[in-house]
């Protein structure tokens, strides 16, 4: 077993990617946009620039930031006293911490959503680091947030796990040298990216099983 563990967040720990995609179809039928399924496997995991790219790539008549900060908003209003966990989390962060591995989120959401998410959620105390896309340059899929978070864990990339749920972060988690599990939760792998993974295990449960 491997000393150190990186999680990503948001459909991964916290059932969040569906309240973010209820929320953006309700505002698309508000502006009677028609939505892409395709927009949602671009869009999960990214932050940034990244994701200002693919709002406009896909909907150039919205302007992307302002589009962005509404959905934001509205999401968050949504899980601003209820955070659920998705199957399996409690039980592996346990095994893990139970086992002396050193455990770190790093998420493309701002800082204080990441520790909303986890206080919130009840799982806070598993994490002796947190890392935000906003401390690195590039977002996932470049590897720049799981580079940070095995620095900040004292690890070589190689020592550590990445669990991930979206193409995106399991790109990244396979870039940065670790040994990368993905858990799909809203986009299934391409063929490619489950040749270049680990393993691909439907739920966390099967992740701790394995």
């Amino acid at each position: 077993m491997k000393r150190y563990a990186i999680f990503d967040m948001d459909g991964l720990l916290v059932d969040s990617e569906h309240v973010f995609r209820v929320v953006f179809e309700e505002m698309a039928a508000e502006r009677g946009l028609t939505v892409d399924p395709r927009f949602f496997h671009d869009v999960c995991g990214t932050c940034g620039d990244y994701e200002m790219q693919i709002i406009h790539q896909y909907y150039p008549t919205l302007n992307p930031p302002v589009f962005w900060q509404e959905w934001h908003n509205r999401g968050m209003k949504r899980m601003e006293t209820q955070v659920d966990l998705k199957p399996g989390v409690v039980e592996l962060l346990s095994y893990l911490k139970g086992q002396g591995v050193q455990i770190a989120v790093a998420s493309s959401s701002g800082p204080e959503v990441i520790r909303h998410h986890l206080e919130v959620g009840g799982i806070r105390e598993y994490f002796s680091h947190i890392v935000s896309g906003q401390q690195v340059e590039h977002c996932k899929p470049a590897p720049d947030i799981f580079l940070l978070a095995a620095r900040e864990l004292g690890a070589d990339p190689t020592e550590c796990y990445v669990f991930e749920d979206s193409r995106q972060g399991g790109w990244a988690g396979v870039k940065a040298g670790c040994t990368t599990v993905l858990v799909p939760d809203q986009v299934p792998p391409t063929p490619e990216l489950e040749q270049a993974v680990a393993a691909v295990c439907p739920t966390l449960n099967h992740a701790l099983e394995m």
